[in-house]
């Protein structure tokens, strides 16, 4: 029996519009406040435009996933009780990604000459010095949730760091050793 790919290579959102059917989720907002949002969160890593806005946003109202009302003038953006729907899905949809991009990657490792590794490491070292927070996502994740399940994934990724941490150690030792 064939096995199921675990990543749908067609995602049905982009990125950007997960972005904004999340933050309607919170509340009903007009496009440029979530315009202003999405660069103020992202501080200038990415600036989505304007003309990239407006037809996401028109794309989620035709799938049904928002919908549009005008107070004062001002289109109003809300979420629809299917939009709320597809959004419980987006946690499955990124575990798949996660783990997918991780056996990606493990693939290009694996079939790179060493010439093509050393232009990558030296590209990814200009990084590997910032402060890059990855449990960031994790922690704001985590507002409003009881204690019982923030704890389960909490001592999860507590492991799951600890024993990456131990094979940087190792890789270290064994490259000090080597010079």
């Amino acid at each position: 029996m064939p096995i199921q790919s675990p990543l749908p290579m067609k995602p049905k959102l982009s990125p950007l519009q997960i972005l904004l059917l999340v933050q309607l989720e919170a509340s009903p907002k007009y496009g440029y406040e979530m315009l202003k949002s999405i660069k103020d969160a992202f501080e200038g890593v990415w600036e989505p435009r304007t003309g990239t806005i407006y037809p996401a946003l028109k794309s989620l109202e035709k799938r049904g996933l928002i919908e549009t009302h005008v107070k004062d003038g001002v289109g109003f953006y809300h979420i629809t009780p299917k939009g709320t729907k597809y959004l419980q899905g987006v946690g499955t949809h990124q575990a798949r990604l996660m783990r997918f991009s991780n056996r990606f990657l493990e693939t290009l490792a694996k079939w790179m000459s060493p010439s093509l590794k050393k232009s990558i490491l030296l590209n990814v070292s200009t990084i590997a010095g910032e402060d890059l927070n990855i449990m960031a996502s994790f922690t704001h994740i985590f507002d409003g949730v009881e204690p019982e399940t923030k704890l389960i994934v909490l001592k999860a990724l507590r492991t799951n760091f600890a024993k990456r941490i131990s094979e940087l150690d190792a890789a270290i030792a064994e490259t000090e050793a080597s010079q």
